[in-house]
C-alpha cells in the first residue's frame, strides 16, 4: 500500500486511510461538498469531494475507507480530489500497521527500562503499590499500547510507554542533581504520572476520546486508579498517599492546563519540568517530520507552541 507522502501530483491513486475528519461546506452557489482529513501511519492530508458525497454519509471519524482520488495541490500543498469513497468491508485486507502510528522504539526493551526502574524503588509502599498497579497482563498490554496523545505528542501506539519511560529517567537524573527531593517519591509519580491515559484514548487506528477521558481527563482517572489500589493496603501512610497523588494531580503544573492544582512540593516541580521536556521535545519533532515546508528552515507557525520554529537546513 501507497504511503499518503510517497503520493505524486497529477496521480491517481486507490487506497485505504483513516478519517480523521469530515466536514460538511458549501460552494458560492450553495451547492454542499465535503473536506476532509485522512492520514497513515505517518501522514495526513487534506481531501475535498465534489461529487457523489452520499456515498460518505455513513462514514465517521475514526472509521478506514477505501477511496479512489487524484492527487492535486491547493495553496503549494499536496491535496486529494475524492472521486469515490465508502467505508470498509469485511473482505477487505488492510494492514493496520499501515495505518495506525506506532513508537520507532522497540516496546518490550521499554517495558524492560519500566520494569528496571520500578524495582529500584527502596520504599516498600511504593514499590508494593507499583507492583499492584501492573500485576495484571490485560492491564500491562494496554499500558505498553496506548498512546500518549491525541495529537500533540506521542501520538502512536506504545506513545504512553516511551513518554513514561522518558519522564521517569529525566526525574531520575534530576534526583541526583537535587538531593532535596524524595527519589523514590519522584520515580513513582513520574511512573504513575500519565495512568489515566490507558482509559482516556481509544488505541488506534485513530486516537479519540473515550467518554470518561472527555468527561474527566487522564489526570483524574489515573489518580482514581491509584486510590483504588491504595486501599488495599490498609497500612499504607496516609501523607505518603497525599504527597504521590498531589504529585499526579499537579503535574501539568498549572490549573489553565487543567491540573486540579499546582506544584507545591520539590518533587512537583522537578515531575512538571521533566514531563515538559519530554512532551515539547516529542511534539518538536512531530513539527519537524511532518510540518516542515520544502526548501524552508523554518515550520509554518505553530498555534499550541504561539510560535514559528527554527528547523535548519532542511537537506540535514
Amino acid at each position: 500500500m501507497k504511503k499518503i507522502r510517497e503520493l505524486l501530483l497529477g496521480e491517481q491513486v486507490l487506497m485505504f486511510a483513516v478519517l480523521q475528519r469530515k466536514e460538511h461546506k458549501q460552494k458560492k452557489n450553495g451547492e454542499p461538498y465535503l473536506v476532509m482529513e485522512v492520514s497513515d501511519a505517518w501522514d495526513q492530508i487534506t481531501a475535498v469531494m465534489w461529487e457523489h458525497l452520499e456515498t460518505a454519509a455513513n462514514i465517521e471519524a475514526g472509521n478506514i475507507v477505501k477511496f479512489k482520488a487524484t492527487v492535486d495541490e491547493y495553496q503549494g500543498r499536496k491535496q486529494l480530489k475524492i472521486e469515490k469513497i465508502r467505508g470498509l468491508l469485511p473482505e477487505d485486507e488492510v494492514d493496520m500497521t499501515m495505518l495506525t502510528p506506532t513508537t520507532p522504539k522497540d516496546r518490550a526493551l521499554l517495558w524492560e527500562q519500566f520494569q528496571k526502574m520500578m524495582e529500584s524503588l527502596a520504599q516498600p509502599y511504593l514499590l508494593a503499590l507499583l507492583r499492584k498497579v501492573f500485576a495484571e497482563e490485560a492491564f500491562i498490554k494496554s499500558f505498553c499500547d496506548a498512546p500518549g496523545g491525541k495529537k500533540w505528542h506521542h501520538a502512536y501506539l506504545g506513545g504512553l510507554l516511551e513518554h513514561t519511560v522518558n519522564v521517569a529517567t529525566i526525574c531520575e537524573r534530576l534526583a541526583k542533581i537535587y538531593p532535596q527531593a524524595d527519589r523514590d517519591l519522584l520515580i513513582a509519580a513520574a511512573l504513575l504520572h500519565d495512568l489515566g491515559k490507558v482509559e482516556s484514548y481509544t488505541h488506534g487506528p485513530s486516537f479519540e476520546y473515550t467518554d470518561s477521558g472527555r468527561l474527566l481527563g487522564h489526570i483524574v482517572i489515573g489518580a482514581q486508579l491509584v486510590a483504588e489500589k491504595i486501599k488495599q493496603f490498609p497500612e499504607f501512610p496516609r501523607e505518603l498517599e497525599m504527597r504521590l497523588q498531589h504529585l499526579i494531580l499537579s503535574h501539568q503544573g498549572a490549573l489553565e492546563q487543567a491540573s486540579p492544582v499546582v506544584p507545591m512540593m520539590p518533587e512537583g516541580f522537578l515531575l512538571y519540568y521533566a514531563d515538559e521536556i519530554d512532551s515539547k521535545m516529542n511534539a518538536i519533532a512531530h513539527v519537524a517530520e511532518k510540518e516542515h515546508p520544502e526548501g524552508s528552515k523554518w515550520s509554518g507557525y505553530v498555534n499550541l507552541l504561539e510560535r514559528y520554529l527554527y528547523l535548519g537546513n532542511p537537506a540535514k
